[in-house]
């Protein structure tokens, strides 16, 4: 790995360990650093806090996809690192880096610029984290790498997506977007790859897929976390290849396609629980941009609220020409569990049922500010106790019904009605 590093240009310095790495000059400027986690064991993580709280720059794991980790190790991966990379893949290797320095080269030019125009709207903003966002999609969007994509329902991931295929060198070719918890699992494999024609019953001629829809574009795949688990090896397989067969052919088609995936869910989580593919995860998981809930950027909702009050100008009613202190009291007062998306969609009827120069807050269709939320009954803390235990026994005995129901305390029927209550998937059920 140091003379493949070497032979792309950059300037390695090897060390044995931490603490040896701790040692070095502070006259020595690095960009990044590279760890190697060989054990699972959590031993050495103070030394590694302890060195990366110190640098000044961004460092990533690499870590052998097939092997099993400490708990805690896998808690300081997402809390220590900017990323997780497997050291037999140099391509992406060298695509990260590039990205963790292009990065800091930019950082400057970025906080001078808090909006980007997509697609016709603009993404918008005063908040240091969404200016992060801002500048990691600048960065991103001139890495050819996958995207993944991560953010609560309504944060804006497909325009993010959107704006990082309009200032990559794709951006004259297709965006072609598929939200695969929209389609039936039965259809999602001819949606994708496309069919030919007499490859089943109604098949009466041949059809493109998505992925060759966006040839020399990029495929933006919405909730990736719902793609079936048995399609997800044909799809790790098209990455890896670069070619797709549609359904009923034999022959292969090269696509260059850049992927941008997105969930709203922890797809690591799911991993570990055995619903979703590692490989796969990390093959998306080259470079990662977090969508901020609006919660955290409350100061862009002033700003916010004018884009959408010019944007949906044609609802306004005559002599409608803002929004009362009140209202907009009220508007920083609710959390928005539902985002950008619920303070659009709260902005455009508040204009629709005001008939007064200004909206009030009995026009804004959201609950009352001093109303705390509804804390977990005890049932539903329960429950969820109850799934997590589950998991971690079939964890230990790597899916093994029998040892883990003697682990739990109860039959293996009852073990089996437990996973079915709370959709733990079965070993028998994974292709």
């Amino acid at each position: 790995m140091l003379d493949a590093l070497s032979a792309h240009g950059y300037s390695v310095t090897l060390c044995e360990n931490p603490e040896t790495a701790g040692q070095l000059s502070p006259a020595t400027v690095f960009h990044a650093g590279l760890l190697y986690i060989e054990n699972d064991t959590p031993d050495a993580l103070p030394a590694v806090e302890r060195l990366i709280v110190a640098s000044d720059f961004e460092w990533v794991a690499l870590i052998d996809p097939q092997r099993s980790t400490h708990p805690s190790v896998r808690h300081a991966l997402g809390k220590l690192f900017h990323s997780v990379h497997t050291p037999d893949d140099l391509p992406g290797l060298h695509c990260l880096l590039l990205h963790i320095v292009r990065r800091h080269a930019i950082a400057a030019i970025a906080m001078k610029h808090s909006s980007l125009q997509v697609a016709g709207k603009k993404m918008i903003s005063r908040a240091p984290c969404m200016r992060r966002v801002i500048e990691q999609i600048q960065v991103v969007a001139g890495v050819d790498a996958p995207v993944f994509i991560t953010g609560e329902s309504g944060t804006g991931k497909e325009l993010a997506a959107r704006a990082v295929h309009e200032l990559s060198a794709r951006a004259k070719a297709p965006f072609i977007a598929v939200n695969c918890g929209a389609i039936p699992p039965n259809l999602i494999q001819s949606e994708l790859f496309g069919y030919e024609k007499g490859a089943f019953t109604d098949a009466y001629s041949r059809r493109m897929g998505k992925i060759e829809a966006a040839s020399s574009g990029t495929l933006f795949l919405d909730e990736i976390s719902e793609l079936p688990y048995d399609l997800q090896a044909n799809f790790l397989r098209f990455i890896e290849s670069g070619s797709i067969s549609r359904l009923g052919s034999h022959r292969e088609t090269p696509i260059d396609v850049r992927i941008i995936a997105a969930s709203n869910r922890d797809v690591s989580l799911l991993a570990e629980e055995g619903r979703f593919r590692h490989d796969l995860f990390y093959r998306l998981n080259v470079l990662e941009i977090r969508m901020p809930p609006l919660r955290e950027r409350k100061q862009d909702l002033e700003t916010l609220v004018e884009l959408f009050f010019e944007r949906f100008k044609q609802y306004r009613p005559p002599g409608l020409v803002g929004i009362s202190p009140q209202a907009m009291r009220l508007l920083h007062e609710h959390d928005w569990p539902g985002n950008v998306r619920e303070l659009m969609n709260t902005v455009c009827r508040a204009m629709l049922m005001s008939d007064t120069p200004y909206i009030e807050a009995a026009d804004l269709p959201i609950g009352k500010p001093d109303r705390p939320r509804r804390p977990a009954t005890l049932e539903e803390i329960r429950q969820q106790a109850e799934r997590t235990t589950i998991v971690n026994a079939l964890k230990r005995s790597r899916h093994n019904i029998a040892r883990a129901s003697r682990e739990l305390g109860v039959s293996r029927v009852t073990l089996y009605r437990l996973m079915d209550k709370y959709d733990i998937q079965r070993l028998d059920e994974r292709p």
